[in-house]
């Protein structure tokens, strides 16, 4: 019972929970993320627990039932055995109402012919002692046949009854442990429904933090979407976009928003293709239209190859113009499933990786520099991470002693909607 009130005060503090979330006005961006990061692994280790209990009480009833099959077996055992004594008595019925008629009709006769005067003149009649005393042997032997008779009768009526009394307190017995087996399993089943109730509510809470994950994610890939389908996007815009998508797939955990990424980057290398054929003809028609000038167009070619050579020179230089620079004092973290941002956290040394950060001073969202450490995304935050203070996520927690805490310089590449 107290598991049970627990648990509804769980589910009753969840949805309260998600509907605050979803709907408070009050809170921060920032707050409202980090709401649903707790709100997911809260719902997460309650349905783990409740799956948990749902499984044990699965064995109950399996049990329960094997126990209610072992006790209709016996039933009905024992119902058969009642109906072979029920017989049997019958049977018996049947020879006590024979040998009673007997010994009726036996009395009677002694009765009618008043027998102690005839068995006086049976004796006094004999011919001689010897016959006299036959005469009075058989007469005691009839009447002592009579008597076991009646005995027999009495004990087998008392025998017979007895077990049929018997037979029937056992069906009795079991027939109440049948009663308490149905009831019991009707309470295990009951409860077994309310925990799946509360589970398939669970659930679906689960399902509307996921959604709001799914729109964090669809979000940090929307700058690189727009990009990609935009008709007016450069070749070297292009690439870019694809190579952000790239290094943030590891971060995304939706199918949908996966789907998006990966279809966005097929799409991208598509134009970059066809901008390149595109380009390869405007080449082609530019020197068929020019060969009476050769020093024009060796002119023109120095002026492509050095336009080329400047879009190069910013691609390269993109990550060198800081938006801000920070110095920082630097912990480690590990585990967890979702950052603030609604996000994986991940280590990628050779990607994009996860840091926490005061979002006061890093926006939750930015792409961040930190030399030793790599490209991060600031998606996460924590209770001791105030001002310049970050913690950088690792893969395990003896990278996190080894890391210990260092004072690190924070390159503020690009902001958030931006990259």
């Amino acid at each position: 019972m107290i598991k049970k009130v627990l648990l509804l005060t769980t589910i009753v503090a969840l949805c309260f929970n998600t509907s605050y979330v979803s709907f408070a006005t009050t809170l921060t961006p920032a707050q409202a993320i980090e709401e649903s990061k707790v709100k997911y692994e809260q719902l997460d280790d309650t349905i783990t627990t409740l799956n948990s209990e749902i499984s044990k009480l699965n064995i109950e009833i399996e049990v329960i039932n094997y126990k209610l099959n072992a006790t209709n077996t016996e039933i009905e055992e024992t119902g058969l055995q009642i109906k072979l004594i029920n017989s049997q008595i019958e049977e018996a019925k049947a020879d006590i109402e024979k040998n009673q008629e007997i010994l009726d009709k036996r009395i009677r006769s002694m009765y009618e012919s008043n027998t102690n005067t005839d068995m006086l003149i049976y004796i006094m009649t004999s011919d001689n002692l010897l016959d006299a005393f036959n005469r009075v042997y058989s007469m005691s032997k009839i009447v002592s046949l009579d008597k076991q008779m009646i005995n027999e009768i009495n004990e087998k009526s008392a025998f017979l009854i007895k077990g049929a009394e018997d037979l029937s307190k056992s069906q009795s017995d079991l027939n109440f442990l049948k009663t308490s087996a149905l009831k019991d399993l009707a309470s295990v089943n009951e409860k077994q429904s309310t925990q799946q109730e509360s589970l398939n509510e669970l659930n679906s809470q689960k399902a509307n933090v996921a959604s709001i994950i799914e729109a964090n994610e669809e979000k940090l890939i929307s700058h690189q979407l727009s990009i990609i389908n935009s008709d007016s996007s450069t070749s070297l815009e292009l690439t870019s976009a694809i190579s952000t998508l790239k290094s943030l797939i590891a971060q995304i955990s939706s199918d949908y928003v996966l789907d998006l990424a990966n279809t966005a980057i097929l799409d991208g290398q598509a134009k970059i293709d066809a901008i390149e054929i595109e380009n390869s003809k405007n080449a082609v028609i530019n020197n068929n239209s020019n060969n009476s000038n050769n020093s024009n167009n060796s002119n023109n070619s120095s002026t492509t190859d050095n336009n080329n050579n400047s879009g190069n020179g910013n691609s390269t230089s993109g990550d060198g113009e800081y938006i801000a620079t920070y110095a920082m004092s630097a912990t480690a973290y590990t585990g967890g499933t979702i950052t603030a941002s609604g996000l994986k956290p991940i280590r990628d040394p050779n990607g994009i990786s996860t840091i926490s950060v005061d979002p006061s001073v890093i926006p939750l969202g930015s792409k961040v520099l930190i030399p030793g450490y790599g490209y991060a995304i600031a998606s996460d935050t924590g209770g001791a991470i105030k001002g310049n203070i970050i913690d950088l996520y690792l893969n395990s927690h003896e990278e996190c002693v080894s890391w210990g805490r260092q004072n690190v310089t924070l390159h503020l590449i690009a902001l958030p909607g931006t990259w």
